[in-house]
């Protein structure tokens, strides 16, 4: 999940909570019983230029808050700058790799960042695109013990809701190649961006995405997000809860999903 000093909004678009986008989240957490909750920073376009720092203060005051810091891919963050962030107490790092070239931006850090990362037991959360994933194996495959949480089913985009299984694997195949790498977590949120429209709920080419990833990647590497607020534009927060997809799991591997996998990552932090 995210959030912001003024409340998350996009370009053109106003602030669904602005000010009291807290305030609405910890109705939500309440309401539907949430323990504790990763929030990953963004202090792109605007929204919150001091968005690390205002995670922060929020954690200081909130134990069942976790956050990860924003930092930019281009910066070639040096290994000062990022062990300054985990002293600050962020959990580990939110990168935005959402291009080729920002996501070849990384392979250019230098070992000893990475290497801050794996020390402190870091998460890092990577928001990438299936081609921006081919470019970043590599080098997920060198760090094992960096945690890395790939974001939004791996951003394929809308997919069909039935037939047309080489496309869906197509996009899929990127991701699906580091099932076998054993620091490799994806994250099932932000199905509304496999709908075409993104309201489409219950998403059902996003359905067909869940199951494919369960199956290569197990529900014990899989934890559910509710990408709040952003999803909120599209979808209600029950329907954020509801992801397709999970039928074929016991109660305890959904439970895992929902809370279990997060909770034990983020213990070994």
């Amino acid at each position: 999940m995210h959030l912001f000093q003024d409340g998350y909004r996009r370009e053109g678009h106003r602030s669904l909570f602005g000010r009291g986008e807290f305030e609405a989240y910890c109705a939500l957490r309440a309401n539907h019983g949430i323990a504790l909750a990763l929030a990953i920073g963004y202090e792109a376009d605007g929204i919150d230029p001091q968005n690390n720092a205002y995670l922060r203060r929020l954690a200081a005051d909130n134990d069942w808050l976790r956050t990860l810091a924003y930092v930019e891919p281009e910066s070639a963050a040096g290994p000062d700058a990022i062990r300054a962030l985990m002293q600050q107490g962020h959990s580990g790092l939110a990168l935005y790799a959402t291009d080729v070239d920002r996501a070849r931006t990384l392979l250019s850090w230098p070992r000893a960042a990475w290497d801050v990362l794996r020390e402190r037991g870091a998460l890092v959360s990577l928001k990438a695109r299936p081609e921006g994933i081919a470019v970043l194996e590599a080098l997920v495959r060198s760090l094992p013990e960096v945690r890395f949480l790939f974001s939004h089913l791996g951003l394929p985009g809308a997919l069909p809701a039935t037939g047309d299984e080489a496309t869906l694997q197509a996009r899929l195949a990127p991701l699906l190649r580091l099932a076998d790498a054993g620091n490799v977590f994806v994250k099932l949120s932000g199905l509304y961006a496999t709908s075409d429209p993104a309201h489409a709920y219950p998403h059902a080419g996003g359905a067909r995405l869940v199951k494919s990833i369960l199956e290569a990647f197990g529900p014990a590497r899989c934890v559910w997000g509710s990408d709040f607020a952003p999803a909120l534009e599209f979808v209600s927060f029950a329907q954020a809860v509801d992801v397709p997809g999970l039928d074929g799991l016991t109660s305890a591997e959904r439970a895992n999903v929902f809370s279990g996998n997060l909770v034990s990552l983020l213990g070994r932090c």
